[in-house]
Order: C-alpha cells, then sequence, then structure tokens
C-alpha cells in the first residue's frame, strides 16, 4: 500500500477538522476563540492537526497565511450570512434563510480551503503537543493569554485528541 499523497492527507484536515468541531463543547468553545478573542479557528485546527501528526509548524507564518486567506475568503462571507439576521422576517423568511444557507456552505467550503492550504504549504517547526501548538497560536496572533483563553486551550487541546 503507497503512503497517502499530499491531496489524500489535506483532505484528511477537512475530516479531522468536521470530527473535532462535532465533539460536545468545541463548537462553544471555538465561537469564543473566534468572538471574544479574536482568534481564527481554521488556525487552532491547523496546529492541533499538526500535532496530531507529529508535525511542527511556523507559527508566524502560518498565521499570516491564515489571517489573508480568510480576509480574502471568510470574512466576507461570514459578514454578509449574519447581517441576513438583520433582514426582517416578514420579508420572505425562506429565502432569507436559504441565502444565509448558501453563504454558510460557502464559508465552510472557503475554511475547508485554508486548512487544505496551510496544510500543503511546507511551513516547518519542531513538532508539539496540541495544548503547545496552540499556545504558538496565540503568541502568533498577539492574544494575550488569561486565565479564562487557557482553560479554553486546554480543552481544545484535550478535544484535538480525542479525534
Amino acid at each position: 500500500m503507497s503512503a497517502p499523497s499530499n491531496c489524500d492527507q489535506s483532505l484528511a484536515i477537512w475530516d479531522f477538522a468536521l470530527a473535532f468541531y462535532r465533539q460536545d463543547g468545541v463548537e462553544a468553545d471555538c465561537l469564543a476563540a473566534q468572538d471574544q478573542y479574536g482568534l481564527d479557528v481554521t488556525f487552532l485546527i491547523f496546529a492541533l492537526y499538526r500535532a496530531r501528526l507529529g508535525h511542527g509548524f511556523e507559527a508566524i507564518t502560518a498565521h499570516r497565511l491564515a489571517q489573508t486567506l480568510t480576509r480574502q475568503l471568510v470574512t466576507p462571507l461570514r459578514q454578509r450570512r449574519r447581517a441576513l439576521k438583520a433582514v426582517p422576517q416578514t420579508e420572505a423568511p425562506s429565502l432569507v434563510a436559504e441565502t444565509r444557507a448558501h453563504l454558510l456552505a460557502a464559508e465552510l467550503a472557503s475554511e475547508q480551503t485554508i486548512l487544505q492550504v496551510l496544510h500543503l504549504t511546507e511551513i516547518k517547526g519542531q513538532p508539539l503537543s496540541p495544548y503547545d501548538g496552540l499556545i504558538q497560536c496565540i503568541h502568533a496572533a498577539q492574544v494575550p493569554l488569561d486565565a479564562a483563553l487557557d482553560a479554553l486551550l486546554k480543552r481544545l487541546a484535550h478535544a484535538g485528541q480525542s479525534v
């Protein structure tokens, strides 16, 4: 049997992301990391996946790439999807809901692309534990570590090991 190709491995990162996100409490923690701390969830998932493979990554380079791709691909879709929540629901609510669903699907496809690009880009570094990888992420993002964020990262690291 041959080793998985880069394409197979990049698809595996999305499978990992989906399995990780489905775990109890992970969605809420990811949204808190994103909304309360400004962290890029795809970057965090990338770090956890690299730890799972026993590979490290250069956090600042990976963060810059994730940030650029998120700004170009995900942010405009997310802003439009969230803006539709403000549309009066008396005006064709099923059409608005359908449009929001399409925007969400495009947002998820963009996040999948970002994970694949991050994984396929040669961003080498020393192997890290899942928690240490997440710590590297917050340092690269210049987010101060407080007790609540530390607890959140520990929960995410544990969930990343459980996939």
